[in-house]
């Protein structure tokens, strides 16, 4: 009973509003379109003066003594501050408190950590350009935002807060990244976990030499010159896959060239762990592709977390890529080639020791073609397959490519790892270089700052992992916790 009255008067309430709202937007006459443009800058207005009224409201609202973290804050000065919401900008006269005990002590505002105001941005909109700073530039961000009628501040006002609050994120991601984590549920068809790691450019600006010569009297400076350089991101990935290795859920995490990949690799650790701990019987796999670089840093990396693992492969794309293009490079006929090709596609689909026999074929062939004097016979083998010579730029791509086959034997078992249903593709980690920074950092024209790639670069990696909107809620969350009236 008490929730049906409820119901009711909340429906009540709002048909009274809807009524009064009807009234008002028939004034303006006109088209339909004209209209609903009238109503939702009237909706604009009605939200902008309800969030100034609501701020000022609880503004006023404090004793002359707060405690936050533990610490007794007194009051200290009477200010007006604007702030900005998703509805246009308002003015709140606010006070600020000041740590008591320390001349010159640090101040706060209570009124933004009780709101979660963030950067002078109310939350709603906090989040949007969170978001939006997240997924594309952000004058792509402030045209949409003015094609739905909203009001946003101007687009360094948007900058600042998108770079401030990813800042923030960043910082508090040791502690909110674990609690994120921990809500996250493993799917029930899973069957293995893997991991890849991988890297890709990102046009970086840099400071250029710059003349010391200045005209007088002096005239503003024009910005300082940047070089633009190409500087190797970091991407990790860790998959969970089902008995036929198809991916069921992936995560992505990020690095700038700047931070390195060893907070990349403990973060990937602690997601590896966090899986294992409700899962212990998942298989682990490394797939990626053959930068020896790479394998060195993920080898280290397992050594130091003592994971043992199910299977170590390179990506079977890039191995069937190299194979293909030695078998155009030896063979005398396209159709030649392309059922050699297959045969051998076919037979490390079948056996682990396949790689062995097809680089012994190659190995054989090498040798002919170094020990060849005119009229000798060619292997077997080879004798209605190969050319009778091979120079110059087709001798390059086969004896390259069959010297990486050779060098990364132990990384090509895929018979095994079929069977066991483990993914042989590292498809995620490709994807992830893509969809991470390809999309978003790499656009025409663009180039980055360090300080502005870093919080953008954790905010794209969340977002796709669809926890941003978590981090986020928590970050305010931990703000709002610090406040106690004293």
């Amino acid at each position: 009973m008490k929730n049906a009255t409820a119901n009711w008067a909340r429906e009540t309430s709002v048909d009274t509003l809807v009524t009064l709202f009807e009234s008002l937007v028939a004034r303006t006459g006109g088209t339909f379109r004209d209209r609903e443009q009238a109503a939702l800058e009237l909706a604009n207005e009605l939200v902008r003066r309800w969030c100034e009224n609501d701020l000022t409201r609880l503004a006023n609202g404090y004793g002359d003594e707060v405690r936050v973290d533990g610490n007794t804050y007194r009051r200290h000065a009477r200010g007006t501050r604007r702030y900005h919401t998703l509805c246009g900008s308002i003015d709140v006269p606010r006070d600020t408190f000041r740590l008591v005990g320390k001349h010159n002590g640090p101040t706060i505002v209570p009124l933004e950590l009780e709101t979660g105001i963030v950067e002078n941005a109310t939350p709603a909109l906090a989040f949007s350009v969170t978001q939006g700073f997240a997924e594309r530039p952000l004058r792509h961000y402030e045209a949409e935002m003015s094609a739905a009628h909203r009001r946003v501040p101007s687009r360094s006002t948007l900058e600042r807060i998108g770079k401030r609050v990813g800042e923030r994120i960043r910082a508090a991601l040791p502690l909110v990244e674990t609690i994120v984590r921990a809500s996250e549920r493993i799917p029930d068809a899973a069957h293995s976990i893997s991991v890849g790691l991988d890297r890709t450019t990102v046009p970086m600006a840099e400071p250029a030499e710059r003349s010391r010569c200045r005209t007088r009297p002096y005239v503003r400076r024009p910005p300082e010159p940047v070089t633009v350089a190409f500087r190797m991101a970091y991407v990790a990935t860790l998959a969970i896959h089902d008995e036929d290795g198809e991916t069921l859920r992936s995560t992505r995490l990020a690095s700038t060239a700047g931070e390195g990949p060893d907070e990349l690799l403990r973060r990937l650790g602690a997601e590896v762990r966090h899986v294992l701990s409700q899962r212990p019987n998942l298989m682990l796999t490394v797939v990626q592709d053959g930068a020896p670089e790479l394998w060195k840093l993920v080898d280290h990396w397992l050594e130091r977390e003592r994971f043992t693992t199910a299977a170590k492969l390179i990506d079977r794309f890039h191995v069937d890529e190299r194979l293909a293009q030695i078998c155009l490079a030896v063979t005398h006929r396209v159709e030649v080639a392309r059922d050699l090709y297959q045969a051998w596609h076919t037979q490390l689909n079948r056996s682990d020791g396949a790689i062995d026999r097809i680089c012994r074929r190659l190995n054989e062939l090498s040798d002919a073609y170094l020990g060849q004097v005119d009229g000798d016979p060619m292997p077997r083998f080879w004798e209605s397959r190969a050319k009778y010579r091979l120079s110059g730029e087709a001798a390059t791509t086969a004896w390259t490519n069959l010297a990486y086959l050779d060098r990364h034997r132990k990384y090509l078992r895929y018979a095994s790892a079929r069977r066991r249903g483990l993914p042989i593709g590292s498809g995620v980690t490709e994807g992830a270089c893509k969809s991470v920074i390809t999309m978003r950092f790499k656009r025409c024209g663009q180039r980055w700052f360090e300080e502005g790639l870093s919080p953008c670069l954790q905010l794209r990696a969340l977002h796709l992992n669809e926890r941003l909107r978590p981090c986020f809620d928590l970050l305010l969350t931990s703000r709002k916790a610090s406040l106690a009236v004293a």
